[in-house]
């Protein structure tokens, strides 16, 4: 990610990649979603319980990764902090997170932090204690010196699985986006997605071909959407 100066955009082959598929539904109910993905010829079933994810999202100053994900470059690299459960209070076990993207693949890279507090008032030094205080290598510490926070994000997510256990599918309603100010964060400039769903088809990058009678059954066409492009526009451009 020579733009941004963020080292993970080609990552190691020995990263576990897999392939994305994207759909942004709106106007349809989640529950009709959800009945047509336990339908689905695959036979999915739910995975884990349901949960809240909220997410950090940071950027150059720039906003490389944004444009970059705009010119749609098939290799960048998103960084979030994410946590679960409540987006305000005691924020317990988050982790930062590389999205690193090549194509249609996807991998992660996930870095524990230490907990801390996220409330209003919540600001760029804050953050920056938090990466400070954690046990961090050096080379992510050089990545979070080209990058600050822009966005916060949090929807509610639904998980399944294939009888199979080859394919897995997501479920996010509920998008709200924070516009994230460099001091004294008030929370207050706000938009939601109330009626879109994402919904995400997700396989291991070992099956070269998707079952047809599941990509038949599907009835959305693949869509870019990326949660940080749509928030960042709704609520800072």
């Amino acid at each position: 990610m020579k733009r941004s100066g963020v080292h993970n955009a080609n990552a190691p082959a020995s990263l576990d990649f897999r392939f994305e598929r994207k759909y942004r539904i709106t106007g349809v109910a989640p529950s009709e979603i959800e009945s047509w993905v336990l339908n689905c010829p695959s036979f999915f079933r739910k995975a884990y319980e349901p949960r809240y994810i909220n997410n950090i999202y940071l950027d150059t100053t720039a906003l490389g990764n944004y444009f970059q994900n705009l010119a749609g470059v098939a290799n960048r690299t998103k960084i979030r902090v994410r946590w679960y459960g409540k987006l305000f209070g005691d924020v317990k076990s988050p982790k930062l997170e590389y999205k690193i993207k090549r194509g249609m693949l996807g991998v992660k890279e996930i870095y524990p932090l230490v907990d801390f507090r996220f409330d209003r008032g919540f600001g760029t030094k804050d953050l920056e204690l938090v990466f400070s205080r954690s046990d961090l290598k050096d080379r992510v510490r050089k990545d979070l010196s080209f990058v600050r926070p822009f966005l916060v994000n949090r929807y509610h997510r639904k998980y399944f699985i294939s009888a199979n256990r080859e394919y897995r599918i997501t479920l996010d309603t509920e998008m709200d986006f924070y516009r994230f100010a460099s001091f004294d964060n008030q929370f207050l400039v706000k938009s939601s997605l109330p009626d879109d769903t994402v919904m995400e088809l997700k396989y291991s990058g070992t099956i070269r071909d998707l079952d047809d009678s599941l990509m038949n059954y599907f009835p959305h066409r693949v869509t870019r959407m990326s949660k940080y492009v749509v928030g960042l526009e709704a609520v800072e451009l």
